[in-house]
């Protein structure tokens, strides 16, 4: 299902049913218990890295991350099944992004980055019916943002007339969220979800509402299995995401599993930022996208 899901032509990764083929306690068969698994297995263990971002997070910070953007969709009124349509690189947000969505409940449609004008985007807004976008400003030197506003003209206005975002051709959409630290008039920054100190009991609702059976993101769940079972994958293995595919998150989530790590050399893939992400980081494991993936 998920290689059909990739050759549509509007370059989607849709929205699908949820993880379900975690192989392990009914309390791991959600994104959210697979990243609390690990932390109880390895919690100072290293489990993500990007390069050029100059970050790495530990499965405790990680997983402490992901919670306070999950606790802050939940206060900015995201509701379980809510469809947030992510348009980002290769980057660290992108994976934050991703996992809190999934411990909130929230769906996520992956758009790829190579999506690069107005009509591609709204034709993927309206056909995963998503209540919000997450983009990145520049991706590729193409000026995102301005293909947002030409997408929604409402932005600029909505504030002055004191009336909720809802745009007219894209009903179910109520929240543009840029990864920018520039303001721009009508956009949320994703740094604003991101809660700190969580209240434990919100955190504790929202795992009990993202069950298995909950639509949470991309068909991944058994690629992720195959992944881990093809690969055979261990605690010891760094697996180094290149960037060259649409980042769907099959990779991190078997890394997830066996408490691996991941490495992200760039935000945009980078031949010579490959080569220098493996000389400051030997991998085991280089690939992208969900499944092309080999040792080396």
């Amino acid at each position: 299902m998920l290689a059909g899901l990739l050759r549509r032509p509007a370059r989607l990764a849709a929205t699908a049913p949820a993880l379900s083929s975690l192989r392990a306690a009914s309390s791991s068969a959600t994104v959210g218990g697979a990243l609390e698994a690990a932390v109880a297995r390895l919690p100072h263990k290293e489990a993500l890295r990007s390069v050029k971002q100059e970050t790495r997070w530990s499965f405790k910070e990680l997983n402490a991350i992901v919670d306070e953007l999950a606790f802050g969709l939940h206060a900015m009124r995201f509701a379980p099944n809510d469809v947030l349509a992510v348009w980002l690189p290769n980057s660290s947000e992108n994976w934050i992004a991703q996992l809190g969505a999934a411990k909130a409940g929230v769906t996520v449609a992956i758009i790829d980055p190579k999506v690069s004008t107005a009509e591609e985007l709204a034709f993927i807004l309206r056909d995963c019916k998503a209540n919000a976008l997450l983009f990145e400003p520049k991706i590729a030197g193409r000026d995102q943002t301005a293909i947002v506003q030409s997408v929604f003209p409402e932005l600029e206005t909505y504030r002055y007339h004191h009336a909720l975002f809802r745009p007219k051709h894209f009903r179910s959409m109520h929240t543009v969220i840029t990864t920018g630290i520039e303001p721009v008039e009508g956009m949320a920054h994703f740094h604003q979800f991101m809660m700190n100190s969580p209240e434990k009991n919100v955190i504790a609702a929202l795992k009990k509402a993202a069950t298995p059976t909950t639509p949470l993101t991309v068909t991944y769940s058994s690629a992720s299995s195959a992944l881990v079972a093809s690969l055979k994958l261990s605690p010891e293995d760094k697996i180094l995401i290149t960037g060259e595919e649409t980042p769907l998150p099959v990779a991190l989530l078997a890394a997830i599993e066996t408490s691996a790590l991941v490495v992200l050399p760039s935000s945009e893939f980078d031949s010579a930022a490959v080569q220098h992400a493996l000389k400051v980081e030997p991998c085991s494991i280089v690939g992208s996208g969900a499944s092309n993936y080999q040792r080396v």
